[in-house]
């Protein structure tokens, strides 16, 4: 998991999400993620 929330943050692909029992969350993080302002 932590990997995948490295990978959300910086944008990249997140490969293999097969260990997750709910891979629709990664989904919902991404969205969020995009949509949060810029901490620039």
């Amino acid at each position: 998991m932590r990997r995948l929330l490295r990978d959300v943050a910086e944008g990249r692909n997140l490969g293999d999400t097969t260990t997750l029992a709910d891979a629709s969350v990664v989904n919902e993080l991404q969205k969020r993620a995009a949509e949060a302002p810029s901490e620039d």
